[in-house]
This record gives C-alpha cells, structure tokens and sequence, in this order.
C-alpha cells in the first residue's frame, strides 16, 4: 500500500512538471525590440526563437502578368527571386498587454526584408 501511494504520488509530481513545461508561454516583443532582433535575419533565427509560423503564403507572379502591367515582363536572363510570407500572432505588443494580432515577415531569397504588424 505505502509502495503504491509513493508511485501515485511520483506520477502526480512528474505529471505535473510536465504541463508546466508545455504550457510555458511565448516570448512577446516590443515593437523595436523585434525589428532589431530579427529585421534582415534568415529564417533559421525566427525557427529558433519564435518556431513554426501559423501560417505561410509563397509569393507567384500570374500568368498575364504583362498583359496587366502593358509591358514585357520577360525574365529569360534575370534570376528569380523566391518571395515567401510567414504569419504569427500575438508575438508583438504596442502597449502593455495588447498585442498585434497578426505579424507578417516578407523574405526574399531565405532573408527577412520586410516585417509588417496588423491589428
């Protein structure tokens, strides 16, 4: 009986632990502490310190694309630059317990080079 009262008890204090280590929040940044941190960074830095993005969105050009613009668009000679768009949410905060709802990271070939915050 005392043995078994012992495991339970050593189950309960791990089980526990173990919540308290997945629930551990994610760091939210200020708006200037995020551009210095991650402005002009590759993808590894936001893998590392915000993990994976909700959502990603890859940049195409259409099809008609110089019917629109009325000019050539002919790209034979020009290498193409791969344009992809990560989204997190309530990673930045504007003012003391209010975040940005959605933070949008532009990168051009593998670098950010745009970040943008969204309510």
């Amino acid at each position: 009986m005392y043995n078994n009262l012992k495991r339970l008890t050593v189950f309960i204090a791990l089980f526990a632990f173990t919540i308290n280590i997945q629930a551990a929040d994610k760091r939210v940044y200020s708006e200037n502490d995020f551009i210095n941190i991650f402005s002009g960074k590759p993808k590894t830095r936001f893998l590392k310190y915000l993990g994976e993005p909700e959502s990603k969105e890859i940049a195409i050009k259409p099809k008609d694309a110089s019917k629109v613009i009325a000019r050539p668009t002919d790209n034979k000679n020009k290498s193409k630059d791969k344009m992809e768009m990560w989204y997190y949410t309530n990673v930045v905060e504007y003012s003391p317990g209010k975040t940005y709802k959605k933070t949008e990271i532009t990168f051009i070939n593998d670098r950010c080079r745009s970040i943008s915050f969204f309510n």
